[in-house]
Parts: C-alpha cells; structure tokens; sequence
C-alpha cells in the first residue's frame, strides 16, 4: 500500500512542475474546484484566477524541506518554497508556504495554499 505522504509529496511536486511551466492544464487537475491561493503581497485568487496568474507570471518554484501531517482525508503540507521569478534581475521570492490537501473519493487536490514571506 502506497503511504499517503508520498502521494501528498508527488502531488506538491506535480505542482511546483506545473507551475514552472505555466501549465495550467495539468496544474488544474491538482487543485480543488473551490481551491483558495493567498500569495505573499495578501492577494486572494480562486482557483480560476490562480491559474491566469500562473499562465501569465512564469516562475518556477522551488520546495525546501517539507513535512507533511494527514488527518484521515486532510493534510497539511509546510516548509519554505522559493519562488524564481524570470528576467534580468534574477527575483527569488523565499517564503514559507503552507498547503492544504484533501482527499475527496480517491484523490487528493489542493483545496488551500497560503505564501508568507520569510523574513530577511
């Protein structure tokens, strides 16, 4: 039997590797129709503007340590997330990132991700 952290990891990654490449289509299957994105400036985005944003603001995220905690068909996923923003400038926005998992049938999508950003 497959451990359920390891899909929540899998799923986290399929979606870093989504977003890296503004992939909304595969990006879409990962998150909850009622899905909540609240990034580091405050701004909250549906699911459906989420995936605008992330069409239209190429970036490529980069997890750090992650430790996940499951509550029967809810997780909790925690740990810093860099997020490398394209352009002369070479932007890395380091925040620690929390994200919220549920199991809904047989599959796990996210339902909330929330950025903060991590102190200088």
């Amino acid at each position: 039997m497959v451990d359920a952290r390891e899909i929540l990891l899998d799923l986290e990654r399929g979606r870093c590797a989504a977003i890296g490449a503004c992939d909304v289509g595969a990006l879409q299957h990962l998150l909850a129709d009622d899905y909540v994105h609240v990034h580091m400036s405050g701004k909250i985005d549906d699911r459906e503007r989420h995936l605008r944003v992330v069409k239209d603001s190429p970036r490529k995220p980069i997890p750090g340590e992650t430790l996940v905690r499951v509550y029967g068909d809810l997780a909790v996923i925690t740990g810093h997330l860099h997020n490398h923003m394209p352009g002369p400038d070479n932007v890395v926005n380091k925040a620690y990132c929390q994200r919220i998992a549920a199991k809904r049938g047989d599959h796990w999508r996210f339902v909330s991700v929330q950025l903060t950003p991590l102190a200088v």
